[in-house]
Formats: C-alpha cells, sequence, structure tokens
C-alpha cells in the first residue's frame, strides 16, 4: 500500500515531462494542478509532487498565482545555454577518453549500435540521452557532471529538437555519436573534444532551425 502514491507520482511526473518534451505543453501556457489532475484522472497529490520535481529539474517554472508554466527560452538564452553545454560536454568527453573504463567503452559501442538502428523516437532520444550521460561519467569529474545535470531539461528538450529535424540532421547526429565514441575508444582526447564540441553546435543550428529559423537565417548572414 505504501508505494501506490509514489508510483502515481512517478507516473504523472513521466506524463507530464513527456508533454513538456514533446511540446504538447506550450512554453508559457499556465498550468493548474486541478486541471492537470482532471486530465490526467488523477487525485491532486501525485500531480503536486510531480509538478514540485519538474520544477526543480528545471522543465517548469512556478507562477506567481501559484500554477506552473513551461519555460519561454529566448533567443540569447538559448544562445547562453549552448555555449555553456559545448564547453562543458566537449570537456566531459576530453576527460572520458582518459579515463573510461573497458567495461565503460563497450557499453559505448553498444549505444552506439542502438542509436544507429532505432526508429522510434522517444527510445532514440533516450539512447542518445544515454550515450551522453555514460561519457560524463567516464569523465570521473563529479562537480563536472553536477553542473551538467543542473541543464539535464534544457538539453532533453534540445535533443527532441533534433529527432523530429528532417533525415539529414538525424543521421548528422549518429555520424557524431560514432566519431566521437572511436576518439573515445581511440584514446584521442583532443578529437574527442573537438568532435563533441562540432557536435553540440550541430544541435544549436538545428533548434535554431526549428523553433526560430528568422533567427537561423540572421546567424547564417552574420
Amino acid at each position: 500500500m505504501t508505494n501506490k502514491p509514489h508510483g502515481r507520482m512517478d507516473r504523472a511526473y513521466a506524463l507530464l515531462r513527456e508533454a513538456v518534451i514533446d511540446g504538447s505543453l506550450s512554453p508559457g501556457e499556465p498550468l493548474y494542478e486541478v486541471h492537470l489532475a482532471d486530465s490526467l484522472g488523477m487525485s491532486r497529490t501525485p500531480v503536486r509532487e510531480a509538478l514540485k520535481v519538474l520544477t526543480r529539474e528545471g522543465y517548469l517554472e512556478a507562477l506567481p498565482s501559484r500554477g506552473y508554466a513551461v519555460p519561454r527560452r529566448s533567443i540569447d538564452d538559448m544562445r547562453e545555454f549552448f555555449e555553456l553545454r559545448e564547453v562543458l560536454e566537449s570537456a566531459a568527453t576530453r576527460y572520458a577518453a582518459r579515463r573510461a573504463t573497458p567495461a565503460e567503452i563497450v557499453q559505448l559501442d553498444r549505444l552506439c549500435v542502438q542509436y544507429e538502428r532505432e526508429k522510434n523516437d522517444a527510445k532514440w532520444i533516450q539512447l542518445g540521452h544515454d550515450f551522453h550521460t555514460l561519457i560524463i561519467r567516464a569523465a570521473r569529474n563529479s562537480r563536472l557532471e553536477s553542473v551538467l545535470d543542473a541543464l539535464n531539461a534544457q538539453i532533453v528538450v534540445s535533443r527532441r529538437t533534433v529527432a523530429c529535424a528532417d533525415d539529414v540532421r538525424r543521421r548528422a547526429a549518429v555520424r557524431d555519436h560514432r566519431a566521437i565514441f572511436e576518439a573515445v575508444q581511440a584514446r584521442d582526447a583532443e578529437r574527442a573534444e573537438s568532435l563533441a564540441a562540432e557536435h553540440v553546435r550541430r544541435s544549436y543550428e538545428t533548434t535554431l532551425r526549428a523553433l526560430v529559423p528568422d533567427a537561423f537565417a540572421t546567424l547564417q548572414t552574420a
């Protein structure tokens, strides 16, 4: 009996998180506990707890009216996020090339193969997330891992944008993962760092193309 409320909270969390990631919940749209509970067919308690967790993780923000909303991301906010992500993820990949264990190398290879074959968008995104999470863990730098964890919500949403892009960009992401893995496997720290930075820059371009095409056009002509 004691596990049931926690199980309901987990379900509410999973459903609301996916709604944020896939765009079902629009940025800036007020969200209220009572309405969400009705739409999910749940009591308010597990929904309330799920909303608190999603807010802590950065998927939602609290409103003065005691509601919640998906944060609006300005062009400057996205630029700052991707610049920081580029610095942090490339550094983590550099250290992973030096410190990854043989077992982690094998696991990275397995994730690459699965990533190359997966057709389902949600599973493909999760495999990409697992790949980068393993690289960050392999860097053996708890402070770096903690900072990247704080950016996790925005990172997950940006990966969804790549999954929804055209086949050319999706294939580019697959190639990037394979190239990063091969650099880590070869213990080539400089190449691994460079490839990871390029991968994030491509993700930034894809996000701009999808969300603010006018900004992308300006970026190209600047």
